[in-house]
């Protein structure tokens, strides 16, 4: 099967200048959050199923930061360096790829790869946009998981606390 990313799927929620409800200002503070999303297709095998097949797995990657001259981060920017770590998977058997670590290699899961996309994105974001805008951070990752037909069997999300 061929890679592929998704269209530039990207939102970006913010918070308007309005007064917050009385409910949200006892809280923490809002902060805007940059939503990327990704695809790829990769094969895989586990003891519950040890032969090889293909699953496409979609990447959601949630950046917050405050925003400066009206972004949290060029957004192009940052999906074309995480799309590099994406696009290292793509096309590949999980089990065999040496990017993964050799426990998310032997199990290749979505929790394990969204360890994987987690330590990598921070790392681009800490290399790459800290000096930019030094209020962002990696939220959240969470990795989706689909047969080729479409069945979603389910997901897993990784959060900064």
């Amino acid at each position: 099967m061929e890679f592929s990313t998704s269209s530039p799927s990207v939102s970006s929620k913010s918070v308007s200048s309005d007064p917050a409800p009385a409910a949200a200002s006892a809280a923490a503070p809002l902060r805007t959050k940059l939503i990327l999303n990704f695809e790829f297709i990769a094969s895989h095998a586990l003891s519950v199923r040890e032969t090889p097949h293909n699953h496409l797995w979609r990447v959601k990657a949630i950046i917050a930061g405050e925003p400066q001259q009206g972004m949290i981060l060029n957004m192009v920017d940052v999906r074309q360096q995480f799309k590099g770590v994406i696009e290292q998977l793509a096309n590949s058997h999980l089990n065999d790829n040496p990017l993964l670590s050799p426990s998310a290699a032997q199990t290749p899961t979505c929790e394990t790869l969204a360890a994987h996309f987690y330590g990598a994105f921070s790392g681009i974001i800490q290399r790459d946009f800290l000096e930019q805008n030094p209020s962002v951070q990696l939220s959240a990752i969470e990795v989706e998981l689909y047969e080729p037909n479409g069945h979603e069997w389910g997901s897993a999300r990784l959060e900064w606390e």
